[in-house]
């Protein structure tokens, strides 16, 4: 072939190293060596500047930063391995896809499918800040597999065994008499073996980013641990130093020489009770990567169930097309897709919208209250934990909540920080006949103890966004709230505002009433511990948690604060307090310290200072003299 200069200065040509000849950068990294210096299977020895570009219709390896030729991708032979890994990026494209994509059903299920993501110079994954989410849902329970460190979604889940276990209790075969017992969950994964196969200890067994779990019978070998596959239990040969993989077999029936095990299929019938849990527990089982819930499919098998939907979702040969043809056809929100018949595969398009747009691809704007707001407290509330909720209410007897905002406010944390808040209108567009305005109530968290609350009406109510910003001083624990008599507030008290110009008031309605003149009956949702503070233009209560409670009904515990094995959150005294949604800190806690402490967790010792003067200091012709100064 004639190389000119006209031909390998093309820009879909690639000159190789110190030779005349281009290729086609098609042919560039495909297995072939096609230039002199081989520099076209090598990346370290290319010679194009701008590298990037050249490669930008290759396939690249996220995991193994290389590139490889589309012509290769998904021809049964792996370019893209990762070592000690078990898929291939550029073979495996449903494990590709879970490791670029977090999938809600998979997150914190025990199991780290997520590529480690860097997030304030943390490595982040599915399975990182996994405190208030459950491990024991629709999408783990009885699958075969502990996405709970203490398996807790797999208890119940064998029915075929004669050995019924009761609750937070785990089936065991005993290392020294091979006895099927129980086992409770408080002995397992505490890095302790107790049962036979280290079924107590899946952890032992368990690689990072595996999609298989493929050795699951733990034993040690030649003193070191080691994990066999189930077809090597019962088969005549002992692996294990102890014998574990051959002592508890039924020898009566096996002839030595099957090297089939007893877990082969042809011995399902012969099998003991502990035969057949230890071939259950240490039989091959699929990571689900990505999970799709359907009622109709639960008892299908999980290669059944994703089958069909990775070849709509995966429909050509490049994973890469179809990453980068992504359009935004939902200029505010996500473009989300729901499928409306799996046999049929039909499926639609619908955009996820946030608040302050809507339409069907997001492009209006909601009206709304768009509100900025600094709070300030005195000295003797600085360490105080306040519970604020901010409302958009109308003048209407019902006095609907259209929207509202719940967070909590400490000055020692929070006293620089402006509050961002949108309040949306129930109906759209809103009512102009009524009057509008902004309703702040404050309470203290610890206590729920009643501060007082604030009004500040929409004074120009045609504005379709409608932006305030304030500064708030919060009253003082001994302030006293102005009284007022109101004959119409039938079922509450009535309140004055402390910001009152016009002897502004309203009624604080009691338990189980609502509405301007508490005249409205409404069952209350929230938990008995909690207080109903009114309710949502969608009657639904709006609930005031205690610190340790939270969710629309405060019906979720949150646990961050517990002591756990003996380990307390805050020091010498100090209160924890769970971090708030609106409050921006890596930090889970807070620690509000006793006097004389100070640190993250009240560890320090603050430094004193003690005075202590003459009892004629005080006298005007006498010189101060001060003595005993203490450090």
């Amino acid at each position: 072939m004639n190389y000119t200069t006209t031909i390998c200065k093309k820009a879909n040509m690639y000159q190789c190293l110190n030779s005349i000849k281009c290729i086609p950068i098609n042919r560039l990294m495909d297995r072939r060596k096609d230039c002199p210096y081989r520099d076209d299977e090598d990346l370290t020895k290319m010679t194009d500047s701008n590298l990037t570009e050249l490669l930008k219709s290759h396939f690249k390896c996220e995991m193994t930063n290389k590139y490889i030729s589309q012509s290769i991708v998904q021809d049964k032979a792996c370019d893209c391995k990762l070592e000690n890994e078990n898929f291939c990026e550029d073979e495996d494209f449903h494990i590709h896809y879970a490791r670029k994509n977090i999938s809600f059903q998979t997150i914190c299920d025990g199991f780290t499918e997520l590529i480690p993501i860097t997030i304030d110079g943390q490595n982040e994954t599915d399975e990182t800040e996994c405190e208030k989410w459950s491990c024991n849902n629709i999408y783990t329970s009885c699958d075969g597999l502990w996405n709970c460190p203490r398996g807790e979604d797999e208890i119940g889940c064998d029915i075929l065994s004669t050995l019924n276990c009761s609750a937070y209790h785990h089936k065991c075969v005993l290392l020294d008499t091979n006895q099927l017992i129980c086992l409770s969950i408080e002995k397992v994964n505490n890095g302790k073996v107790d049962c036979l196969g280290g079924t107590d200890e899946p952890t032992l067994c368990r690689q990072i980013f595996q999609d298989k779990l493929v050795d699951k019978f733990f034993c040690l070998r030649q003193n070191r641990r080691e994990c066999i596959l189930s077809a090597q239990l019962c088969d005549g040969e002992i692996i294990c130093d102890h014998g574990d993989d051959e002592k508890f077999c039924q020898n009566n029936y096996l002839n030595k020489s099957n090297s089939l095990g007893i877990c082969n299929s042809a011995h399902s019938s012969i099998r003991s009770d502990v035969e057949q849990f230890l071939c259950h527990e240490a039989t091959v089982k699929t990571i689900q990567e990505i999970k799709y819930f359907s009622l109709e499919e639960m008892s299908k098998n999980v290669d059944d169930q994703t089958k069909n939907v990775f070849k709509s979702l995966f429909p050509s040969s490049s994973i890469i097309k179809q990453f980068h043809q992504h359009k935004p056809r939902c200029h505010r929100g996500f473009d989300v897709r729901i499928w409306l018949n799996n046999q049929k595969n039909l499926t639609t398009d619908i955009c996820f919208c946030p608040p302050s747009f809507y339409g069907d691809q997001c492009q209006y704007q909601n009206q709304r209250v768009s509100l900025t707001i600094k709070f300030r407290a005195l000295s003797d509330s600085w360490s105080t934990l306040f519970a604020i909720i901010i409302s958009l209410i109308d003048d209407s007897d019902e006095r609907i909540i259209h929207s509202y905002e719940q967070f909590t406010y400490l000055s020692m944390r929070d006293c620089k920080v402006k509050f961002n808040i949108y309040l949306l209108y129930s109906t759209r567009p809103k009512n102009q006949t009524k009057n509008y305005a902004i309703h702040i109530d404050i309470y203290e968290k610890v206590s729920l103890s009643y501060r007082g609350s604030l009004l500040f009406p929409i004074i120009f109510p045609f504005l379709p966004v409608y932006r305030m910003a304030y500064k708030i001083d919060i009253p003082q624990n001994n302030q006293n709230m102005k009284s007022c008599s109101n004959s119409r507030c039938i079922h509450g008290k009535c309140i004055m505002y402390l910001n009152n110009r016009q002897n502004t008031h309203f009624c604080q309605c009691y338990q189980g009433w609502s509405g301007r003149y508490c005249t409205i009956p409404h069952r209350s949702m929230c938990s008995s511990d909690s207080l109903n503070i009114g309710v949502s233009a969608y009657n639904q209560s709006i609930c005031l948690c205690p610190i340790h409670k939270f969710g629309y009904r405060c019906l979720l515990v949150n646990t961050i604060c517990e002591m756990n094995n003996n380990y307390l959150k805050c020091l010498n005294g100090g209160k924890c307090i769970p971090a708030d949604e609106y409050t921006i800190s890596k930090q889970k806690f807070l620690c509000i310290c006793a006097r004389g402490y100070i640190g993250d967790r009240c560890e320090i010792v603050d430094n004193q200072i003690i005075l202590s003067f003459n009892n004629d200091i005080f006298s005007i012709k006498q010189k101060c003299n001060s003595k005993n100064i203490q450090y």
